[in-house]
């Protein structure tokens, strides 16, 4: 068995299918802010988003934001991913240093190549996503954020539902903003177009 990954064919692998970008899911030292999200269904909708790139054979990355290392001789640390959502081999992964997608060059590479087509979930909807969100008008790339996809956080005297009403009044002036079954539904049409 062949246990090397063919670069070409992963490169070619989803051509014209948007890419599943999910955005922070592992855990830090802001964990009790999951219980939140668990309630409102995010993760489910995360989750289902995921499951349907797979089974389509779309294209799947995580990003993470990860502290530099003190010095060059020190190892960085990297967060654990949430239960369920380990990347898996096909599946790829661009670390960041502040809080936009776009601060990864390589996710600045993979957002040119697609011509901005991609789709965003996961946490810090207030934070990584509305500042990737400015990141991709500046670029001229319209990807898909899934709203009901997207956790928040609350922040000294505002809560995390008022975060969430703000966030998604301002999100659309800058990207496109849908649901996640609704992305599904357009995702596979595009699927069954592309295979």
């Amino acid at each position: 068995m062949n246990t090397v990954v063919s670069l070409w064919d992963f490169k070619e692998q989803g051509r014209g299918l948007p890419t599943l970008v999910l955005v922070d899911m592992h855990y830090d030292a802001c964990d009790e802010d999951d219980e939140t999200a668990a309630h409102d269904g995010s993760i489910a909708n995360c989750r289902a988003a995921l499951r349907h790139a797979r089974l389509c054979g779309m294209p799947v990355a995580f990003t993470r934001q990860v502290v530099s290392p003190r010095s060059m001789l020190a190892s960085p640390a990297y967060p654990r991913w949430i239960e369920g959502f380990e990347p898996n081999r096909r599946d790829m992964i661009f670390d960041r240093q502040r809080p936009s997608c776009y601060a990864s060059a390589e996710f600045r590479k993979l957002a040119d190549d697609s011509a901005g087509q991609y789709a965003v979930a996961g946490r810090f909807g207030e934070l990584a996503c509305l500042s990737t969100a400015v990141d991709a008008l500046h670029r001229g790339h319209r990807p898909a954020f899934l709203m009901d996809a997207l956790m928040h956080r609350g922040h000294e005297q505002i809560s995390a539902a008022d975060i969430r009403r703000a966030t998604t009044c301002i999100l659309p002036l800058y990207v496109e903003t849908t649901n996640t079954q609704t992305w599904i539904r357009t995702a596979s049409r595009r699927a069954g177009a592309a295979i």
